[in-house]
């Protein structure tokens, strides 16, 4: 049931947003992601329709993705190594150039504990860059670096001014409207979040195929490595994330 009521809220968030596609091509952008992949699930054909354009794009990786799965036969620090490889290539493929990919240099599942050197961070890029926009995950996620990256975003954007900030969903879709154990007060927190800030959205043709072609890059996080034995468990991508990473749009919430 909860699944059907998620699938529904995605359905309408996505009916009542507005198209920005032809203007968010033309704008320059920072695209924030709290771990190598999330910049592609959740902006990767925005990336790309700003590169066609001529826009330039500089990406901020947060953490190092070392704690993403937990492996004898691939530690954290063998891990990290892969992820920042997998992550060169993914940009390659979006068209970003390997010097517009920046690294905030934090451990993964350490960001809520750094989110005033993240701010730090994210203050330092906006002025060097000056990005007319900025694309950062939601606040409101259920994973806590991703949390803490909307949070460190929305004040490092609010002191510098200037920039236009959106927020874009990766692990919401997959326990927002609803959350267990506070089925009525999240539903009155989303039904806020959707009526106050209406969507956006931003189409993926004609970079569709494109944009599944970079996330493959990040093949950590989609199969079990080759250095890792079946005996060990190596889950992927949650399918209510790949599946948002798919649709012809994506979506995002602006932040006044």
């Amino acid at each position: 049931m909860l699944a059907g009521v998620r699938r529904l809220t995605r359905s309408a968030t996505r009916r009542s947003a507005r198209d920005v596609t032809a203007v968010a091509a033309r704008r320059s952008a920072l695209v924030i992601a709290p771990h190598p992949d999330d910049e592609t699930l959740g902006c990767g054909a925005t990336i790309m329709h700003k590169v066609a354009a001529g826009s330039p794009v500089t990406i901020l990786i947060v953490t190092d993705g070392s704690n993403s799965h937990r492996s004898a036969h691939l530690p954290p620090a063998e891990l990290a190594r892969l992820r920042r490889a997998e992550m060169a290539e993914a940009a390659r493929r979006l068209g970003v150039a390997a010097d517009q990919v920046r690294w905030a240099g934090l451990v993964d599942g350490t960001v809520a504990g750094n989110e005033e050197r993240l701010v730090g961070v994210i203050a330092e890029t906006l002025a060097a860059v000056r990005p007319q926009e900025v694309y950062a995950t939601c606040a409101d996620e259920p994973h806590p670096d991703h949390a803490a990256v909307g949070r460190a975003a929305r004040r490092a954007v609010r002191a510098s001014g200037g920039a236009a900030l959106y927020e874009y969903p990766v692990w919401l879709w997959g326990s927002w409207p609803v959350h267990r154990g506070n089925r009525l007060g999240s539903m009155v927190d989303a039904t806020g979040m959707v009526v106050r800030r209406r969507a956006v959205a931003v189409r993926t043709a004609p970079h569709a195929a494109a944009k599944r072609h970079a996330l493959d890059a990040h093949a950590s996080q989609l199969a079990r490595p080759a250095a890792v034995p079946p005996s060990e468990p190596w889950p992927g991508l949650p399918d209510e994330v790949l599946a948002a990473a798919a649709d012809d749009v994506e979506l995002f919430f602006p932040v006044p």
